[in-house]
């Protein structure tokens, strides 16, 4: 019959990066000086700040795969600015670009964000565009269809302000947009003598 003799157990011997660690050397205690170190708010910034960097980079990357005839031959990577997700207000990371103006005062933004509400990410690229009453407007853009329609409906020099009464449509040759928030003015009919 062999005996085993049962001794209480003995703690590990300390790994050198636990060296001069005080008097508990188990991996528990370990995990709890270590977890004190932690900066939980620099580690929030941390991943806002690398939200908005990936919105920079993939907007850059819708241009090129889905308007590699218009806004990727004219919107440089670099000139994309970064914004941190505000989930307060239901605000996630963005990317914006500008487009340019016609004078000092208002001018024409390309803005971007993922939207993953529903069914997986989708790409939403919005043109911000100046009015002549110092407001601005927004447009969502889906296609390089829609892009070319809005951009031939203009009447004003590229850069300016819109007209307040003026809307940028999207016509039946693009694709149809449920996103899309403006509103197709009604015209008034004209009696005719």
């Amino acid at each position: 019959m062999t005996v085993i003799q049962l001794r209480p157990p003995q703690p590990p011997e300390q790994p050198e990066y636990i060296q001069g660690a005080p008097e508990d050397p188990s991996p528990i205690a370990a995990l709890c000086r270590s977890v004190r170190t932690v900066d939980l708010a620099e580690r929030a910034r941390e991943r806002d700040e690398a939200a908005a960097f990936n919105a920079v980079l993939t907007a850059g990357a819708v241009l090129v795969g889905s308007f590699p005839d218009t806004l990727a031959a004219v919107v440089p990577n670099l000139s994309w600015s970064g914004f941190v997700p505000l989930p307060e207000q239901g605000l996630p990371a963005s990317a914006v670009a500008f487009l340019g103006a016609a004078d000092a005062v208002a001018g024409w933004w390309l803005h971007y964000s993922a939207d993953d509400s529903g069914r997986g990410e989708r790409h939403v690229l919005t043109l911000v565009v100046p009015c002549s009453c110092g407001t601005y407007f927004e447009q969502n853009v889906d296609d390089e269809d829609a892009l070319g329609n809005m951009l031939a409906e203009l009447h004003s020099e590229p850069g300016a302000p819109v007209d307040c009464d003026a809307r940028l449509l999207i016509r039946s040759t693009s694709r149809d947009n449920p996103h899309d928030s403006t509103v197709t003015p009604q015209l008034k009919a004209t009696p005719t003598p």
